[in-house]
């Protein structure tokens, strides 16, 4: 097996045109413990807003630019609310690691994700739009375990999505990875992270042996998913064919669920967890994965998201 290479960068570089107003910006960094700005645009109404005449408070930011532009996951995670939702109109919701939720509202009524799919930080998931009866314009708000945390902004500041979001998140990204590296594979190699190689790539639509041995056909198969992924086809399973393989696996999985599956395989023959291997997630697979993270040093959470399958495929290989 070659040497191991750094870790996971989600970034995905979404550009904007920038323009000389007053900016709330920080140093943009790919680090993947930062919230990027879903939209471009200027602050319309900020966090401790009052609303209707003061008997409640705005738990989030509102952006306006320019109708039908497009709104992007701000950080990497698993899609589990799409559709109209009375007075927040057409909206998205992305679980990421650490227990944080964010919302995507007044969207346009096509939106471009569907429940269960898995989204890239800088991924167009939705429009701009007015639903909910509003002028357009984009509310975006963040929850940690179920509680609203604070987003910074306020009215007539500028925002672009090629800005992290200048606010301190734990336990999101690597702020809970506990520093582990995505393992690079190639043919010839052995072992639970090509059992995982496999069953990913099944659950990407292709078919093939599940042996644990990364020989030709296995080998082609990568290549064919890095040609349409449009990374580097070498077929070899780096950082970047890892970061575009793997797949969140929480309670609203499918089942049974190929990642499952994997994740499942990992930690019964590789971490000495004994616990059935049937793709489906349930609360032994739940408990299994926070005494992992645990023993990890990672944000428990029963969710196998990109730093606990870093984690998984690091340790022991």
């Amino acid at each position: 097996m070659a040497n191991k290479n750094t870790r996971r960068n989600f970034l995905r570089t979404v550009g904007a045109t920038a323009l000389t107003i007053p900016a709330l910006s920080a140093t943009a960094t790919a680090a993947s413990d930062d919230f990027y700005w879903p939209t471009t645009g200027q602050v319309t109404s900020g966090y401790y807003d009052d609303r209707d005449g003061g008997t409640r408070t705005h738990r989030g930011v509102d952006i306006d630019w320019e109708t039908g532009q497009p709104i992007y996951a701000a950080q990497s995670g698993t899609v589990t609310a799409s559709g109209y939702n009375g007075g927040y109109g057409y909206r998205v919701n992305i679980e990421h690691e650490g227990g944080y939720r964010t919302r995507y509202a007044h969207c346009q009524s096509d939106l471009r994700v569907d429940v269960g799919d898995y989204v890239s930080r800088g991924e167009h998931i939705a429009d701009l739009g007015g639903s909910g009866g509003y002028e357009p314009h984009l509310h975006f708000d963040i929850k940690r375990n179920g509680s609203y945390v604070y987003v910074p902004g306020s009215p007539g500041d500028w925002v672009d999505t090629s800005n992290p979001i200048p606010e301190d998140y734990p336990g999101l990204g690597d702020g809970g990875s506990g520093g582990y590296s995505w393992p690079v594979y190639s043919r010839g190699d052995n072992g639970e992270a090509v059992y995982s190689i496999q069953f990913l790539l099944e659950h990407h639509g292709y078919n093939l042996a599940h042996d644990g041995s990364y020989g030709p056909e296995t080998e082609s198969t990568v290549q064919n998913f890095q040609s349409a992924q449009g990374l580097t086809v070498d077929g070899v399973v780096g950082p970047n064919t890892w970061s575009n393989l793997v797949v969140y696996v929480t309670s609203s999985s499918d089942d049974p669920y190929w990642p499952t599956y994997a994740v499942q395989h990992q930690l019964n023959y590789d971490e000495g967890y004994n616990i059935s291997v049937d793709g489906y997630y349930g609360p032994e697979t739940e408990g299994a994965i926070e005494s992992f993270q645990s023993s990890a040093g990672l944000t428990v959470d029963g969710m196998a998201g990109p730093n606990t399958w870093q984690a998984l495929v690091d340790i022991g290989n």
